[in-house]
């Protein structure tokens, strides 16, 4: 799932960007009940293989950082840090409801 997807593409000088104002990702609700995670050495600036180790693909990471309010993944996950991990039947919920394009 990538993220740009649920931005809307707006063309601007005959040139086809993301309208990064208006998205669709604060739009993500969690209704079933989030899985937990702990941070140890090993995923500090990898936000990546935490969602690997979660879901099995690198993929979602945005996302756990979203619904965590990590702002800088790579300087804002800390060791022995408690994470939220969102369900997988909320992401694709979401997927299915705001995907853009």
């Amino acid at each position: 799932m990538d993220r740009t997807r649920f931005y809307v593409e707006e063309t601007v000088n005959e040139i086809k960007e993301l309208d990064f104002i208006h998205n669709n990702v604060s739009a993500f609700v969690m209704r079933y009940e989030p899985g937990y995670y702990r941070v140890d050495e090993s995923d500090i600036m990898r936000p990546d293989m935490i969602s690997y180790k979660n879901y099995g693909t690198v993929r979602y990471w945005w996302l756990i950082c979203y619904v965590n309010e990590i702002e800088d993944p790579l300087l804002s996950i800390t060791v022995g840090q408690l994470l939220r991990i969102p369900s997988l039947l909320d992401i694709y919920d979401f997927y299915k409801k705001f995907k853009v394009r």
